[in-house]
């Protein structure tokens, strides 16, 4: 049957054949022809799942459906994970021709599967490493409903909801006017370029992994996390929420005057209850330590309270906090950051270079990201205003 023919279950079912086959393979000549044959598979796969994610999206949009579940298990039950090439001998190829150094005939065996349309696909651990980085200096990421969908994406989630009604006996139920809002998602792509030199080559397979995971994914966090509380290039910020208006969603004090506990209070008032149970306080470090830390209720009790599960960690008359310094100085937020959706919408890469830095010896590593965000409920977020 030609590879176009096939369906996603012949096409499974035939790249498990083709790696019994490498495996066992005595000539070069038959590994050459089931590389080529498992590249032309894996895209065909691709293309397939790729369909079918397009068909439910498209179905589930025509039937009013949110998989509001899904998108809360992802986040909430278990970290994000990214899938791809997590074999060892993948791994290490991959490491070392970051590096520069040569590879096994084992190694060259498993980069050479790896599809042409895939360019540097980071293994899975790598790939998990960085994002965990990511995660630590930017915890919004943590926070915020982050998905991980290919190309572009819009998809609905549930807008205005009405409550239930008393029905009279016998008499028609007219239907509630509830609503959904569409949120679309594009890609703007987000860039740290590093170098170093070329003695690189000499670190232990390992330690370059955790010396690149920590560089790249923490300079990537810090300009994502700027975006999605900021804005810049994505669709939708926090910072822009919404229109911003004294008492209506807002309270703004004078930083000189100090925070007062009645400040605190009001903006707790101003946030919608059906957001509270998810709300978190967001605000830079210094914002918490000069205005908050130290500030008591009218009966002198402290208002910020630390976690003792989690040291360091605070909240706020019950509400976490989380310290994020791309909020403005002494201003925050306090919301349900789960109203906030991104999509990082291919896997995040990692190449190199060693044309730029030729004369110097040293080789140049690019990571690149792939993000957009918006935010599907904006009244689920208040601000403290200076």
């Amino acid at each position: 049957m030609k590879i176009d023919e096939m369906n996603l279950e012949q096409v499974t079912a035939r790249l498990a054949e083709l790696d019994e086959e490498v495996r066992s393979a005595k000539e070069v000549e038959a590994v050459n022809k089931a590389t080529e044959e498992k590249k032309e598979l894996l895209t065909r796969k691709a293309e397939l799942e790729a369909l079918e994610q397009r068909k439910q999206t498209a179905l589930d949009i025509t039937a009013g459906k949110v998989d509001v579940k899904v998108i809360e298990e992802r986040k909430v039950e278990k970290p994000m994970e990214f899938k791809g090439y997590d074999s060892p001998e993948y791994r290490s190829a991959f490491l070392k021709s970051l590096q520069g150094n040569p590879l096994s005939e084992t190694e060259k065996r498993e980069f050479s599967l790896v599809p042409n349309t895939a360019g540097a696909v980071v293994p899975t651990q790598t790939a998990n490493m960085i994002f965990d980085n990511m995660t630590k200096i930017a915890p919004m990421l943590n926070e915020i409903q982050l998905l991980r969908v290919a190309g572009n994406l819009r998809f609905a989630v549930q807008g205005v909801r009405n409550a239930a009604a008393v029905h009279a006996e016998n008499a028609p139920v007219a239907p509630a006017a509830d609503t959904m809002v569409t949120v679309t998602l594009t890609g703007f792509e987000f860039i740290k370029v590093v170098r170093i030199s070329a003695t690189i080559q000499t670190m232990a397979i390992d330690a370059f992994e955790a010396w690149i995971a920590k560089i790249i994914g923490e300079d990537l966090a810090v300009v994502i996390d700027n975006e999605i509380i900021n804005g810049g290039s994505v669709a939708g910020n926090i910072a822009t929420a919404q229109a911003w208006a004294d008492n209506v969603n807002q309270v703004t004090y004078v930083p000189a005057n100090g925070l007062a506990y009645n400040d605190l209070t009001t903006l707790i008032g101003l946030l919608p209850s059906a957001f509270d149970a998810n709300a978190k306080f967001a605000m830079r470090k210094s914002t918490f330590y000069t205005q908050v830390l130290g500030m008591a209720d009218a009966n002198g009790n402290p208002i910020a309270v630390p976690d003792i599960a989690s040291p360091g960690r605070y909240s706020i008359l019950g509400y976490p906090v989380l310290i994020d310094d791309n909020v403005t100085a002494n201003e925050a937020y306090l919301g349900d950051f789960k109203q906030v959706v991104g999509n990082l919408s291919s896997d995040i890469r990692v190449d190199r270079s060693t044309e730029s830095g030729f004369l110097s010896n040293s080789i140049d590593f690019r990571g690149t990201a792939i993000f957009d965000c918006d935010i599907a409920q904006p009244t689920a977020i208040v601000k403290l205003n200076v």
